[in-house]
């Protein structure tokens, strides 16, 4: 009787252990029909913290674990499987950085949620590794079951951003294992346009060049319009004219000066210990349509009803402007809260 008891005990606690989980369910496809094929997917999990969140889930507001349904590797490198066929001689390396769930206040019909995510991918061939994408953020939820809609959501996130890494070609010196760890310092360290103080003159026609201070080769000038809007550089050299419209520049830089080219014309780009930014805010950055993490990232639920655009883009641009970073490996606006 005793052992029955036992055994009967041991039974309910592990029922009640398995209930306190919810696994990520790795639902759609993360399938590459780019030219940049790789024959696995791999995952270095690089999280301080391996502890995704402990979160209310039901009516019941049951606390539940979330968790991965094996480990990283396990389950990216199956769900990479179920919709790519292996091939190529390079290999596509994840390096998680963090994944932590919360939630936070409530107005009594619905809950705030945070979902802090970062990740780097690299194309790995032999033991080296050369860099493709990186994205640093917080994606803020609210909805009635918070919970349940940010796990839901766990794979769009990583969906999304594996297709678009897989649509880059790889950039940057090889590095090898150990200095995936601290990549970003490591490339910080070798840019020009971090290390020195003065900046070169000229049109920048991307942020590697930017950062590098590479820019295109001969002497622009500026054509106006009528508002005093730059509207394209111009270069005369041997009876050819080039021209580079504004709206294929990532900046410009004139007397030591740098402007970066956004939504809203040239705004200046300042530079201080963190890296270089632009002070303003969404509205003067983004087309209105363009604003949404739901729609950027493809996420489920939690879009607010449409309202009017140009409203919207005005109610934007209106809105409290602040420091905006260009992330020096993805040329990227560095928001700390999608």
């Amino acid at each position: 009787m005793k052992k029955m008891m036992q055994l009967l005990l041991t039974f309910v606690a592990i029922i009640s252990f398995s209930q306190s989980k919810e696994a990520i369910k790795f639902k759609g496809n993360i399938l590459n029909y780019t030219e940049n094929t790789y024959k696995s997917f791999k995952v270095i999990d690089q999280r301080e913290d391996k502890q995704i969140g402990t979160l209310p889930f039901g009516e019941q507001k049951e606390m539940r674990e979330v968790v991965f349904p094996t480990t990283p590797d396990n389950d990216f490198s199956a769900w990479y499987l179920k919709s790519n066929q292996t091939g190529a001689s390079t290999e596509f390396v994840m390096v998680l950085k963090r994944l932590k769930l919360s939630t936070g206040g409530s107005d009594g019909k619905k809950t705030e949620g945070k979902l802090d995510f970062y990740a780097q991918t690299f194309a790995k061939n032999g033991d080296k590794y050369q860099f493709l994408y990186k994205k640093d953020t917080v994606f803020t939820f609210y909805d009635k079951e918070v919970s349940e809609l940010m796990v839901k959501n766990i794979p769009s996130i990583f969906s999304v951003f594996i297709k678009k890494s897989y649509s880059l070609n790889p950039v940057g010196n090889s590095v090898s294992f150990n200095e995936l760890g601290d990549y970003s310092n490591y490339v910080n360290n070798n840019y020009a346009a971090l290390k020195e103080g003065q900046l070169k003159d000229g049109i920048y026609l991307d942020y590697i060049s930017f950062f590098n201070q590479t820019p295109e080769p001969g002497s622009y000038t500026f054509e106006l319009n009528n508002k005093g809007d730059i509207t394209r550089a111009v270069k005369e050299e041997n009876g050819k004219k080039t021209k580079i419209p504004a709206h294929k520049m990532f900046a410009y830089v004139e007397n030591g000066k740098a402007h970066k080219m956004t939504f809203s014309g040239f705004l200046d780009l300042d530079k201080d210990e963190n890296g270089f930014y632009i002070t303003a805010n969404r509205g003067h950055l983004f087309p209105v349509q363009m604003n949404s993490t739901y729609g950027m990232f493809g996420l489920i639920g939690g879009v607010a009803g449409a309202i009017e655009q140009g409203a919207r883009q005005k109610k934007m641009k209106n809105g409290d402007v602040g420091k905006v970073y260009i992330d020096s490996l993805t040329g990227e606006y560095d928001f700390p809260d999608e």
